[in-house]
């Protein structure tokens, strides 16, 4: 039984190592595709996203004060009668 499993480790090794090598170097194309493309993004872009989330989240506030204030309940109880 010890030299049946010796002879499958030894006949598997070669192809468990390409494809583990396979997948580590796909993995990395990957990674660096993806980081090449990040730093194409220059700061002026970056900026850009930057400055428009922060107004997306100010605007956001206002939406969130607007429905959770009393004035909007009272419209929508009214609108309802």
């Amino acid at each position: 039984m010890l030299e049946l499993f010796i002879v499958i480790t030894i006949f598997s090794s070669p192809f468990l190592i390409l494809t583990i090598t396979k997948r580590y170097f796909t993995y990395k194309t990957t990674i660096m595709a993806a980081q090449a493309k990040f730093k194409g993004l220059n700061n002026n872009k970056i900026t850009k996203l930057e400055e428009q989330t922060a107004m997306l989240n100010k605007r956001l506030a206002v939406l969130e004060e607007i429905v959770t204030s009393r004035h909007f309940e009272l419209s929508n109880k009214i609108a309802q009668l």
